[in-house]
């Protein structure tokens, strides 16, 4: 157990005394969840419409051409489109979270809780997008109302070559 975790488990606890993550969430700690997104004008466009950014350089091909990025480009935290899966309604777990932060635990409700974001460079329309997502972390802690599960997940971005585009580092709070 982490030593700022704070959980106090009793007999008829489903989970082992003392918060102890059960074993098929420790199991999804360190797999790696892979996926490649294209990149289109078209998709940053309209995430730049979606964030009220009317900077031509993501609209403007021929403007766009004229700066030192030589064509398109998406807003600074564009990646974070890109970092769960598109799925229909009917396969997002029961608390409506995405389905990669579906974990086996006794949660009803799953919250951001922080985010450290690193932007080494801006995704150009045409570019194909890495997206790794790994569960480096899940840890209990005691809150006001009951049980908190934090599940902490890196999601890398890197370009075609293998080289860093983005990186976050988020905690997610579940809620039993």
């Amino acid at each position: 157990m982490r030593p700022d975790e704070q959980v106090a488990g009793t007999a008829t606890d489903p989970i082992a005394a003392e918060g102890q993550v059960p074993a098929a969430v420790r199991a999804l700690i360190g797999v790696e969840n892979v996926r490649r997104c294209d990149v289109t004008t078209r998709d940053i466009r309209r995430f730049a419409q979606a964030i009220g950014s009317a900077d031509r350089v993501h609209f403007d091909e021929a403007y766009a051409r004229t700066t030192r990025h030589g064509g398109i480009v998406a807003p600074p935290l564009f990646c974070q489109s890109l970092t769960y899966d598109e799925v229909t309604a009917d396969l997002l777990p029961a608390d409506g979270s995405p389905v990669e932060l579906d974990v086996p635990l006794p949660a009803r409700r799953t919250v951001g809780g922080s985010s450290d974001y690193t932007v080494h460079r801006l995704v150009r329309a045409g570019e194909t997008i890495t997206v790794t997502s790994t569960i480096r972390d899940v840890y209990a802690r005691q809150g006001r109302s009951g049980r908190l599960w934090m599940v902490v997940v890196e999601t890398r971005f890197d370009d075609a070559g293998g080289a860093p585009v983005a990186c976050e580092v988020a905690t997610y709070i579940k809620r039993a």
